[in-house]
């Protein structure tokens, strides 16, 4: 086995990538990048009637998205790549043959008819009703030159056998509930089991990472590696995630597409951070890691053999901490896609303060939409917002005349200075609490409570600010709401 760890990732292109599949890359790919390995991409496409055009593509997006970059496979160059299953049929073929040629398969002319009989026969071993592998090699030479169709069997030895799987420990089962299985089909083309084999074994695949729905598979995939007088990968089956409702996860039982988590706006770090987690543990108290923490606690040992739960809002949660610990400017550039922009006409220089004050409530990206309208309200609420100031008279006059008059006096447009002086006009006032900040927020916001005030007055910018307060002097004045000019944006903009 080579001394550098190389794992692999092979999806097959017959649909979207969901977050299970999105899942086992990770794990792969973490536990390669903290080895200093080669994390491999590998397209099984070799069942052509289920390929959906254009989903190999949609995968290479994905994986790009969350951050698994590959180092051989698609669009990458390695010394093997790229790696499309279908493109090494012959390599199959002949590695197949070579067994035949040693003992180790045998021609099988059963026909699909006789085999879907045995299987419906509890009497009859569906491996080969017909017992093919008895016989002589004179009369399997002469049906063949008679050109009777055959696949190719696996000659599965008489006895235990035995694998290791790193999470679950030493499994065995006796040969013959394996069942000699077809490794090449009578139209000459590979089954799964013996391509996967076949590939590992050329692309040195060193650990084999994958979901605990492959263990049927792993006694087959074991012989296979030892008649092609190969060494046996690590194998490690991760648990099996279920849905909320205790349900397996899967596609077909609503599992969220990757393209959908992305469009939604979640953070791809939050997004592995969190896949990782579902049957792993870094082995202390963390749940919050970067890429480069989760690749350096990566450790098999770690992984569970218990089945675990999908849960959306952890998954919430986990890209909120993640959003948290981005800068202002790489949060700016992951908002900007998700800006309603038929809503919200905003410059991506103004996106900044905005984010500086909404930032903490985001969960992903396009909930900005959700709250943007904390600072750009409806025309109808600042409306009512202005119309109870007016019932609150000479008090609300006082206050929004003299912050309006200490903003407009600021030399630096800044949080701290904007925090500063509405306090220094409540002092000057004696008012205090509600009685200073309700009626600034209602003039600027429609609303009582939001957030950090002095960001909310930067995230506006000066001229939209004081332009909101004088609309709710004006409103107080005359005991009437706003003017008709719309939810405080200067006049002449849309948002």
């Amino acid at each position: 086995m080579p001394s550098s760890v190389r794992t692999r990732f092979a999806p097959s292109p017959t649909g979207t990538l969901h977050v299970g599949n999105l899942r086992i890359a990770a794990f792969n790919h973490l536990f390669a990048r903290g080895r200093g390995g080669a994390f491999v991409l590998r397209v099984e496409d070799t069942d052509r009637e289920r390929n959906v055009p254009g989903a190999l593509e949609a995968i290479l997006e994905d994986l790009r998205w969350s951050g698994l970059e590959w180092d051989e496979g698609p669009d990458c160059g390695g010394p093997f790549g790229p790696y499309v299953q279908s493109e090494r049929a012959d390599r199959h073929r002949d590695r197949a043959l070579a067994l035949e040629k040693r003992g180790v398969a045998y021609r099988c002319f059963c026909s699909d008819d006789v085999i879907e009989a045995a299987r419906t026969d509890v009497r009859e071993s569906p491996a080969c009703p017909g017992d093919c592998r008895s016989l002589p090699p004179r009369e399997v030479a002469s049906r063949i030159e008679a050109g009777d169709p055959s696949a190719l069997r696996f000659a599965v030895p008489d006895g235990e056998v035995h694998f290791i799987d790193e999470i679950r420990g030493d499994i065995s089962l006796h040969g013959r509930d394996i069942g000699d299985f077809v490794i090449l089909r009578s139209d000459e083309r590979s089954t799964y089991n013996f391509a996967v084999v076949v590939d590992d074994v050329d692309m040195t695949i060193t650990h084999v990472i994958r979901g605990a729905g492959h263990l049927s598979n792993t006694p087959k995939q074991a012989l296979l590696f030892d008649a092609l007088e190969a060494p046996r990968p690590v194998f490690a089956h991760l648990p099996t995630v279920l849905g909320p409702d205790g349900t397996r996860f899967s596609k077909r039982t609503g599992a969220p597409g990757v393209h959908r988590l992305r469009e939604e706006g979640y953070h791809p770090d939050a997004v592995i951070n969190y896949l990782s987690l579902l049957g792993w543990s870094p082995g202390d108290d963390r749940e919050v890691l970067s890429p480069d923490e989760l690749a350096r606690a990566m450790d098999l040992g770690r992984a569970g053999a218990s089945n675990t739960v999908y849960d959306p809002e952890k998954l919430r949660w986990m890209s909120a901490q993640h959003i948290a610990r981005m800068t202002l400017e790489q949060l700016a550039v992951a908002v900007s896609p998700h800006v309603d922009r038929e809503r919200f006409s905003l410059g991506d220089d103004e996106l900044r303060p905005i984010l500086e004050a909404l930032r903490t409530r985001l969960h992903t990206f396009s909930e900005i939409n959700l709250h943007l309208p904390i600072l750009f309200p409806s025309a109808e609420i600042l409306a009512e917002a202005h119309a109870e100031l007016a019932t609150e008279g000479d008090e609300a006059l006082e206050v929004l005349t003299g912050v309006r008059d200490a903003l407009e006096a600021l030399d630096a447009w800044s949080g701290d200075q904007a925090d500063t002086s509405v306090r220094g006009v409540g002092r000057a006032l004696g008012a205090r609490g509600p009685a200073l900040f309700h009626p600034v927020r209602l003039a600027l916001c429609g609303a009582r409570s939001g957030p950090d005030l002095g960001s909310v007055i930067v995230a506006l910018g000066r001229e939209r600010a004081l332009t909101r307060l004088d609309a709710a002097i004006t409103g107080i004045r005359e005991g009437e709401g706003p003017d008709a000019r719309g939810p405080g944006p200067l006049e002449g903009e849309e948002v």
